[in-house]
C-alpha cells in the first residue's frame, strides 16, 4: 500500500516542524550529559524534597529524589514524541505510519542516548530508562492523535513562527 507522502521540505516547515525537533535532540543529548547525573542532580532535587518534606528520612528523600529524575525521562521523551509526531504526521497522511515512523524514531533517540551514556564518567545505561522514555512518548502520541481524531483542524496544535 502506497501512502502519499508530500514532495520536497519548505522552509515553513524546516522553522516550523524539524527546527524545534532537532533543537529538542540537543536538549535530549545535553540532560545524557554528567551534568544531569544522580550525583549532580542531588544537588538541586535533594534540597528542594527536604524542604517540601522536612521530616522525611533520608532512604524516602533518595526515593523521591529518584521519581523525580525518572518523571523528567518520561517529560523529556514526552516533548520528544510530541515534536516528532508533528513532523511525521505532516510528511505522511496517515496516522498510522505517523505513529509507527515517531515510535520507532523516538526508540532510536532513547538507545543512543543510553548508548551514550555508557561512555560518560558518572552516568550508567539502562534499558528500564527506555521504558521511561518510551512510556512519555506514546503517551505523546497517543494524546495528539486523539486530538487528532476529534475533529481538529490539522494545524490546531502547530505553531507559527513570528505570530
Amino acid at each position: 500500500m502506497n501512502v502519499p507522502v508530500r514532495e520536497g521540505i519548505s522552509r515553513i516547515q524546516i522553522l516550523e516542524y524539524w527546527l524545534p525537533l532537532l533543537t529538542w535532540l540537543v536538549v535530549v543529548y545535553l540532560f545524557s550529559t554528567d551534568r544531569f547525573s544522580f550525583g549532580e542532580t542531588s544537588r538541586i532535587i535533594v534540597p528542594i524534597l527536604k524542604f517540601l518534606f522536612p521530616f522525611a528520612p533520608p532512604e524516602a528523600i533518595a526515593f523521591l529524589h529518584a521519581g523525580v529524575r525518572k518523571a523528567g525521562h518520561v517529560t523529556e521523551y514526552f516533548v520528544l514524541g510530541a515534536l516528532a509526531y508533528r513532523v511525521f504526521h505532516f510528511d505522511h497522511v496517515s496516522s498510522t505510519r505517523a505513529k509507527a515512523t515517531t515510535f520507532l524514531f523516538v526508540m532510536t533517540a532513547a538507545l543512543s542516548d543510553e548508548a551514550h551514556q555508557m561512555f560518560t564518567a558518572s552516568r550508567t545505561a539502562s534499558l528500564l530508562d527506555v521504558g521511561y522514555d518510551l512510556s512519555g512518548a506514546v503517551l505523546a502520541i497517543w494524546l495528539l492523535s486523539r486530538r487528532k481524531t476529534q475533529a481538529v483542524p490539522e494545524r490546531a496544535y502547530s505553531f507559527r513562527i513570528g505570530q
